[in-house]
């Protein structure tokens, strides 16, 4: 009963405490966020085509990898598009040290991007970067 009640206190101190929690989320540098970010990269960026994704990338002066995501309606519904995007970031937190440094990246999802579950769109991506950027993301 002890264990329980200590554990229990362990808790409240996290909750109380919310510097002691941490964060694996994306920070503000890490997205690319302004509209005008957004048309620079579009105008100016590089092309590819992965399978499910069209990408554009240019490089920054910012000195870190951005990521940006966009996802068309024709996707799915708000959940799907969501699911999508939730897979994307997960990815570019995971790798982004193997990645090339100062770029922005922008992912325009495909309507068969909906379609893809974690395993899948990861191979894609690791395939995509090793083909046009020489990385080597496993």
């Amino acid at each position: 009963m002890e264990e329980l009640s200590s554990n229990v206190e362990e808790q409240k101190d996290v909750i109380a405490c919310p510097s002691k929690i941490k964060k694996f989320g994306l920070s503000k540098d890490d997205k690319v966020r302004k509209s005008s970010d957004y048309q620079r990269i579009m105008q100016k960026g590089s092309k590819y085509r992965a399978s499910q994704f069209n990408v554009r990338t240019l490089r920054n002066q910012s000195g870190r990898t951005r990521l940006g995501i966009a996802v068309s309606k024709k996707a799915g519904n708000a959940c799907v598009r969501n699911l999508i995007k939730r897979r994307l970031r997960e990815y570019f937190r995971l790798n982004r040290d193997k990645l090339p440094p100062d770029m922005d990246i922008v992912f325009i999802a495909q309507k068969a991007a909906s379609t893809l579950n974690t395993k899948q769109l990861q191979e894609e991506l690791d395939r995509f970067f090793g083909k046009y950027f020489q990385v080597s993301v496993k």
